[in-house]
């Protein structure tokens, strides 16, 4: 179903009169939307009834192509399967399936190459490398389509679900995306927005690459490697997402990497190994988001400075919040209010709110942990808590801690309600156990093969 925008779009692509109807039919005037293509003027609708047409389909003029409810698109396993090469085209309604498999030649069932003003929507995409790829294509909407990958391939041969390159002012909407590589992939693609999307079983569900000024709100990321990985980007706004049970080895709500102005409020961050991940990540703001029932709630690098946390409910996680390799200067109040960390011993005697000492955040284990993954097997166990108890009251460590000033003592009213996820510890745990012993037998591998020489 169009949304309004796709609806506005598609009216607009029609002229005010003359346009014609041109009707693809198993017995009809035109047998395959190639013929019907050829045959179109500009503005022209193609409607295919059901049945399965062999690719490739190239649309090379301004028109809208139309699939009846059971009207196929097959690739063969060869090719792109549709290659859009004009401007103010349509593509609505269709299964397009069986692309061919090229990482090199970036194949796709949908492409876009060098063209503006297009839609496509409504489609349901499968076994396909790439779902729908955008080349140098500018104010396009991709709306409600399902596009499912192979999920016999092996996730590095896989393309992705929705792949921008170099492509500006693009719409997503309301598309779900499973089993590809990543799920929605900017690369140099700005001004542009991701709203209402549902991706599930990919690496990486959202992923900025070198793609500033662009805004994701309403979206939801589920069991994947990473939710969303925002890398080498600048001004980049998410609010109102949710990120949650991606568990395994280094998996992450939401990954930073040298990422920079970053907004995120109002976004639910729960039952992930690691909620919020910073890695040279510098002038981010983080305001009124639910991060609970993590393995680590915040986990920030020495190298990301400059951030601010405020009035975010950081509860309910293994380990709150730690920093690694040092700590940078960052700020965890503003304008007198800090965050809700859910702690009974945040004191409030003259009850305004905001607790009457500062909170510190992270202990030694879990700083310790951050630096050898291995230790996490050993997280949250009696000896784990006897080192933190030892360390806060006789301090020997030089680990840095996280201090929030101004602690809320009250749940803050703007942070959305999660659905209470919880971690998955026994799950982590397996992961983490299984790189145990691979680092166990790549020790023994060395010691047999290079054998300690005799004195």
């Amino acid at each position: 179903m169009l949304t309004a925008l796709g609806f506005s779009l598609l009216q607009a692509l029609a002229p005010a009169g003359g346009a014609r109807t041109l009707t693809v039919a198993p017995g009809g005037p035109y047998t395959h939307p190639a013929q019907a293509i050829a045959a179109a003027g500009p503005g022209d609708t193609v409607r295919v009834a059901a049945g399965t047409y062999a690719g490739p389909v190239v649309i090379d003029r301004r028109l809208t192509l139309v699939g009846a409810p059971g009207a196929v698109l097959d690739g063969r396993g060869r090719g792109t399967v549709v290659t859009v090469d004009a401007d103010s085209v349509a593509i609505v309604g269709f299964r397009v399936v069986r692309s061919g498999l090229s990482l090199n030649k970036d194949e796709a069932a949908i492409k876009l190459l060098r063209c503006n003003g297009c839609v496509v929507s409504g489609n349901t995409i499968e076994s396909s490398l790439h779902g729908v790829y955008l080349l140098s294509s500018h104010d396009v909407l991709i709306a409600n389509n399902r596009i499912t990958g192979d999920a016999k391939l092996q996730e590095a041969w896989r393309g992705n679900g929705i792949h921008l390159y170099n492509s500006t002012y693009v719409e997503l909407r309301g598309n779900t995306v499973r089993t590809t590589r990543d799920g929605l992939y900017f690369s140099f693609a700005s001004h542009s927005t991701a709203v209402g999307n549902d991706v599930s079983s990919v690496r990486y569900g959202l992923h900025y690459m070198y793609s500033d000024d662009n805004t994701f709100t309403d979206n939801r990321f589920t069991r994947n490697a990473a939710g969303a990985a925002i890398m080498f980007s600048k001004r980049i706004t998410f609010r109102s997402n949710t990120f949650s049970r991606h568990v395994g080895y280094r998996a992450y709500g939401i990954l930073l990497q040298t990422a920079e102005s970053v907004t995120a409020e109002r976004n639910i961050i729960e039952g992930n190994l690691t909620g919020l991940f910073l890695d040279g990540s510098v002038r981010n703001v983080f305001r009124a988001n639910t991060i609970s029932g993590n393995g680590v709630g915040i986990d920030m690098m020495a190298s990301s400075e400059e951030n601010t946390f405020v009035d975010n409910v950081i509860t309910g996680n293994r380990t709150s919040a730690r920093t690694i390799l040092g700590a940078g200067e960052n700020e965890w109040s503003a304008d007198g209010r800090g965050n809700f960390w859910g702690g009974r011993a945040t004191f409030d005697l003259d009850g305004d709110g905001v607790g009457d000492r500062p909170h510190r955040a992270g202990d030694p284990f879990a700083s310790l942990a951050g630096l050898r993954p291995v230790l996490e097997l050993w997280a949250g166990t009696p000896a784990a808590r006897a080192l933190a108890w030892a360390e806060s009251a006789f301090p020997v460590f030089d680990f840095a801690a996280i201090t929030d000033e101004r602690p809320l003592a009250v749940r803050p009213a703007r942070a959305p309600v999660g659905a209470t996820a919880t971690f998955d510890r026994s799950r982590s745990m397996l992961a983490f156990a299984g790189m145990s012993l691979l680092g166990l037998a790549m020790y023994q591998t060395r010691r047999s093969t290079f054998p300690r020489a005799r004195r």
